[in-house]
């Protein structure tokens, strides 16, 4: 993947994530991101597919054989663009409702508000 391409899509997921304040949101709340992705991956009910892209994208980044890695930018926007798309795909293929389960339990999404009737 070309240097260009690679910044092209980081750039876009940063977009995607709501700008440079989402990504700093993130950032600040990256201890319990990391929880919530240790939660799903110990979770039966997550697809053994999503799973599987998971780890297979942090051996990627991890391998010792990194063809573009030579070249010291690229390297790493390399193993970084994979390991957002990775993320991000590994998100989208968990049932919506085991994943706002977890984040709920680790506090990344706000509890349901109880609508009730008032009577006067």
């Amino acid at each position: 993947m070309s240097l260009f391409k690679t910044m092209w899509r980081t750039f876009l997921l940063v977009r995607k994530g709501r700008g440079v304040r989402g990504t700093f949101k993130l950032l600040a709340t990256a201890p319990k991101q990391i929880a919530l992705i240790g939660r799903l991956l110990g979770d039966t009910r997550v697809p053994p597919v999503a799973k599987a892209l998971f780890v297979g994208a942090g051996v990627f980044a991890v391998r010792p054989l990194n063809l573009p890695g030579w070249i010291p930018v690229v390297g790493m926007l390399d193993d970084l663009g994979i390991g957002l798309l990775a993320v991000n795909l590994f998100l989208k293929l968990i049932p919506s409702q085991v994943l706002s389960e977890h984040r709920q339990d680790l506090g990344l999404e706000p509890k349901p508000i109880r609508v009730t009737s008032q009577r006067r």
